[in-house]
């Protein structure tokens, strides 16, 4: 059985990991600013963008695993609904389909994902998610976890609004962005429910602060590297 969490030790906790995301700018990073200033052209859009696709497809995967590793039920559910939702709910498309669709749109078809060339900072992103959520403590898997959660609806908003500047979309082609700017505040509240029911002592919450803090370090470099490519 867990330990209860104390809700003021909850709140300072979740408090210091906004405050960490907060501090290393990762919502409005260099990357943001730029495509939401400047079209690329298609074939820098398929090279930044063959990098996203690669930390967008393989996180639902390590997510997956990451669920068989904790010993709260209740986490593992959460984990698992977040999972579902981002294949589709068995009712839609998987989200990575529904970005190639988004990239379909203006005319960009990305290289199979085992055949792409990847930089050294998504892979670096990529082995640093399989790490945390497949190897570590599952508490540092969930920090981890929950930051990806916490960026999802600004990241999502800042890059529908560099994609509204292209020409030719309509509607329908962007469901991808619609529907995540519904979904991700349940994917916020299902990881957060995840991380109270294991921070209830401080070595956990110590655990749940590290893994914050190392995917943000991987992130802030996985956008520093999407901008790079966008100047190229």
């Amino acid at each position: 059985m867990n330990v209860m969490v104390d809700e003021s030790d909850c709140h300072q906790l979740l408090s210091n990991i906004k405050k960490m995301i907060e501090e290393a700018h990762i919502n409005d990073n260099a990357f943001y600013k730029q495509f939401r200033a400047t079209k690329l052209c298609p074939e820098t859009m398929k090279t930044v963008f063959q990098q996203y696709y690669y930390y967008i497809r393989t996180f639902p995967q390590i997510l997956a695993g990451a669920s068989a590793r904790t010993s709260s039920e209740l986490v593992r559910m959460k984990l698992a609904r977040t999972v579902v939702s981002e294949l589709g709910d068995g009712i839609g498309d998987p989200h990575f389909i529904m970005f190639e669709k988004v990239l379909a749109s203006l005319g960009v078809t990305l290289d199979p994902i085992d055949q792409a060339d990847h930089i050294p900072e998504v892979e670096g992103l990529v082995d640093g998610l399989r790490r945390l959520l497949l190897k570590e403590p599952s508490n540092v898997g969930l920090g981890a976890h929950y930051v990806i959660e916490e960026i999802g609806l600004p990241m999502i908003v800042n890059l529908y609004e560099g994609f509204r500047l292209y020409d030719g979309w309509r509607t329908e082609d962007y469901g991808y962005f619609y529907l995540h700017m519904l979904v991700e505040t349940d994917h916020v509240e299902w990881i957060r429910d995840a991380v109270i029911d294991v921070a209830g002592t401080g070595s956990a919450r110590t655990e749940i602060l590290t893994g914050a803090r190392e995917v943000i370090a991987l992130l802030a470099n996985f956008w520093n590297g999407l901008y790079r490519l966008s100047l190229a």
